[in-house]
């Protein structure tokens, strides 16, 4: 049978405070790391958008070529469209289109203005 040797060493480990200041250095590189890419993702363009801006300038096309255009209230898939149409105060014959789409959430996703002249009198 072997003999069991017993060592004296001293392994050297992390003393708390190296501990601490490792793990501040983590959340401060995780904190700046995060808030870039929430500013990524709330700037940037996305899909939803340029479909709702896509739908409302097709429903700016339609309401402009109307009749006698009035206010709407559409659902076109999962938005809501809003269209409102008023006579502005300093000529009667102005009219100003307003369309808003709205998400589920009924937050604004994308919106249009638009000055035309009524047809009719």
């Amino acid at each position: 049978m072997a003999p069991i040797i017993i060592s004296n060493k001293r392994v050297r480990a992390s003393s708390v405070l190296e501990v601490i200041i490792s793990m501040v250095i983590i959340l401060l590189i995780f904190g700046i790391a995060m808030t870039i890419f929430t500013n990524v993702t709330r700037t940037s363009l996305s899909a939803r958008k340029l479909r709702a801006e896509a739908v409302i300038r097709k429903t700016m096309l339609q309401t402009e070529q109307a009749d006698a255009p009035g206010d709407q209230l559409l659902k076109i898939d999962d938005l809501q469209i809003e269209i409102t149409v008023k006579a502005t105060v300093l000529n009667s014959k102005l009219n100003e289109i307003s369309i808003i789409a709205y998400d589920e959430n009924k937050q604004i996703i994308a919106q249009l203005q638009k000055l035309i002249i009524s047809r009719h009198d």
